[in-house]
């Protein structure tokens, strides 16, 4: 997205913006992450200077036609004195969403009950009721919603954030005869949406991985298989345009062998990156992870090592302690590993967002209770 942004022609935007870029992992930022809810990245506000009201909120990457489709709203969220009931109501759904997702529901569900029959913003409300369904852990609803607003979307970005948002229902929930017939009809669609140039790249992440989620489920490891090796096929013809871009390759390489393939498959390309980014943690990190699952537990160490020694935040720091500690604990080194916790758990007490600071404290205390039972 920022390469996008660096590059987009948004001239008839000027003087109606003023642009802040917020690192998600430095302490200044804290206040700000608290107050508006940001816990996924990227995420996009468009703030009302006036009263420093959200007037538009967007998750995840964006095409330029979103991106500028997007801008409009909040200037007219902002600027346009009268609104109609539908668009007032989709606004408030934007405001709530980061922080209060089941009242974004309702809010949602309101701007779609309002609107008139051809309300331009249909598909961006549907949309985004499937993502605040997705946040409030709707899992049926959200999955039954994004099924029945996808298949008459246009075929466009919205088409594919909404099916995402109902695959990740999907593969969140437990086996239930609701998720097998939604299944049966957001796996084509997730497919569809694969096919199509207007899916954006983070959308493609993330059907590749729900697919290879759903394959699994049904204990198909060759349709787990099948689209994993598609989606490196893909990841591996990207050539990055800078180190923004090759991490996001590499994070999603990561994720791909966490769901299910060999980690040699991508370690080259992840060393390759490391002394590519000497600077970047985050390269480290994901070098790290995979020489754990390879079980080259002393390289993963060295790795973490790394990362650590380039000055990370205290999300990045938390990270590589945490997984440091997993592989000294492979290795029989429980004391070391224990000290590694407690330094996780004193990073993760400073990373700004409330909602990962403490999912990783719980995730990090329960590891030093299993470690203490050890």
């Amino acid at each position: 997205m920022r390469g996008m942004l660096a590059s987009a022609d948004l001239d008839r935007f000027a003087g109606q913006f003023v642009w802040l870029e917020l690192n998600y992992d430095k302490a200044e930022n804290r206040g700000f992450l608290t107050k508006y809810g940001a816990s996924s990245t990227p995420t996009f506000f468009i703030i009302d200077p006036k009263d420093g009201q959200v007037a538009a909120t967007q998750t995840g990457a964006m095409s330029f036609a979103e991106l500028t489709e997007f801008l409009d709203r909040g200037a007219n969220g902002v600027l346009v004195e009268s609104q109609t009931p539908a668009d007032a109501a989709l606004k408030r759904g934007d405001a709530l969403l980061a922080q209060k997702p089941e009242e974004a529901v309702r809010a949602y569900r309101k701007a779609l009950r309002l609107a008139p029959a051809k309300w331009p913003p249909r598909e961006l409300a549907a949309a985004s009721l499937t993502v605040a369904l997705q946040d409030s852990h709707q899992l049926q609803e959200c999955a039954e919603t994004a099924a029945t607003e996808a298949a008459a979307m246009n075929r466009d970005t919205m088409f594919g954030r909404t099916v995402v948002a109902g695959m990740w229902c999907l593969d969140m929930a437990d086996p239930a005869p609701w998720s097998k017939t939604q299944g049966a009809r957001l796996e084509p669609l997730a497919k569809e949406a694969l096919s199509l140039p207007a899916t954006v790249r983070d959308h493609r992440d993330e059907l590749y991985r729900t697919l290879m989620y759903l394959s699994l489920a049904r204990e198909d490891k060759a349709g787990a298989a099948k689209w994993g090796d598609l989606w490196l096929e893909e990841l591996d013809a990207i050539k990055p345009a800078n180190e923004e871009e090759r991490s996001a390759v590499d994070i999603a390489r990561v994720e791909n062998i966490q769901v299910f393939g060999d980690p040699n498959r991508v370690l080259p390309a992840l060393v390759a990156s490391e002394r590519a980014m000497p600077d970047s943690w985050n390269a480290s990190l994901r070098v790290a992870q995979m020489e754990s699952a390879a079980k080259n537990y002393d390289l993963a160490i060295a790795a973490c090592d790394r990362g650590l020694a380039r000055t990370p935040g205290p999300a990045g720091r938390s990270w590589l302690l945490q997984t440091k500690a997993d592989a000294l604990s492979q290795e029989g080194q429980t004391s070391e590993a224990h000290r590694a916790l407690e330094e996780s758990l004193e990073a993760a007490r400073a990373i700004p967002s409330e909602r990962s600071r403490e999912s990783n404290i719980k995730r990090i205390e329960k590891n030093l209770g299993q470690e203490s039972v050890r």
